[in-house]
């Protein structure tokens, strides 16, 4: 699976809708029954619909519409009374089939992305574009720590179903570039905090995109990650995530690479510490 074309993007201020007064009497209703406290000075926020809407538009040519939009997300939006997936569907050209992947912390992304990449495999796929957002609005009291968002940002990704170092689709169309290719994408479960630095290790030696010293080999490590990896990794530039962008930060470093020239090779790793999901995915320049 190739990269056709990704954005990532950062939102001041809030939008109208955050302001809505009904807004905190929804989220009352909806953490009632569970005991868990309102926060009076909750204020603000971003709805995912609109950050991505427009990004969407900006990313997805006209005559090249995916044809499954895939919404990932870890804080709650500030409308979630609409069925937001459905309404990107409808911003997007084409109106994909569209669904969200929720509940799974930073592993949102990755998740996203291994859906993206089996739709594409199947064959009945040309192109799947992953959309993520974040926004820093949190109207209650977690239950369980959390990781909260310091900024409003949204992330999207376009791919395009083609066999790896296959020619560039024609010009105009996404990909035109010789895009990077998706190598490999893993969400694996069950790993305590502990057993990290190890299985990083042999998850990076598994990998195998380049020899040490042919290309660059750049490891980003996401927020959730770069506290427990530590030790050399020979052979490779390990950039770690300042906190703040716990969904979103990893990906703008792939927005940030995929554009820069002479690309080596990727790998986006995080580990969420709630499900014990470490999740790596490798990206090859073209």
């Amino acid at each position: 699976m190739a990269v056709s074309r990704v954005r990532w993007r950062e939102f001041p201020g809030s939008s109208d809708r955050a302001g809505h007064p009904a807004f905190r009497e929804l989220i009352g209703d909806l953490v009632r029954p569970y005991g868990v406290p309102l926060r009076p000075d909750a204020n603000g926020g971003h709805s995912y619909g609109e950050m991505l809407a427009g990004t969407i538009r900006d990313l997805v040519p006209p005559a090249c519409p995916p044809d499954v939009l895939i919404l990932g997300f870890a804080m709650p939006d500030v409308w979630p009374e609409r069925a937001t997936a459905t309404f990107l569907s409808d911003a997007c050209p084409g109106r994909p089939l569209a669904f969200a992947v929720c509940d799974q912390g930073c592993a949102a992304g990755f998740t996203a992305l291994r859906l993206a990449r089996d739709y594409a495999a199947g064959g009945g796929c040309r192109r799947v574009l992953v959309a993520l957002a974040e926004q820093t609005r949190l109207d209650y009291d977690p239950p369980a720590p959390a990781r909260v968002p310091a900024r409003h940002a949204a992330f999207a990704l376009l791919c395009e179903a083609r066999p790896a170092r296959a020619p560039a689709p024609v010009a105009g169309g996404p990909g035109q570039d010789g895009g990077p290719l998706l190598a490999s994408v893993r969400v694996l479960p069950g790993v305590a905090a502990g057993q990290v630095p190890a299985l990083l290790r042999r998850e990076l030696a598994d990998l195998a995109l380049t020899e040490p010293g042919e290309e660059e080999r750049l490891l980003v490590l996401g927020e959730g990650l770069a506290p427990l990896a530590d030790g050399d990794r020979p052979g490779w530039r390990s950039v770690p995530q300042p906190p703040g962008q716990p969904l979103t930060g990893v990906w703008r470093e792939l927005a940030a690479w995929s554009a820069g020239p002479g690309r080596g090779s990727l790998v986006i790793a995080d580990y969420e510490p709630a499900l014990r999901y470490l999740c790596l995915a490798a990206f090859a320049g073209t």
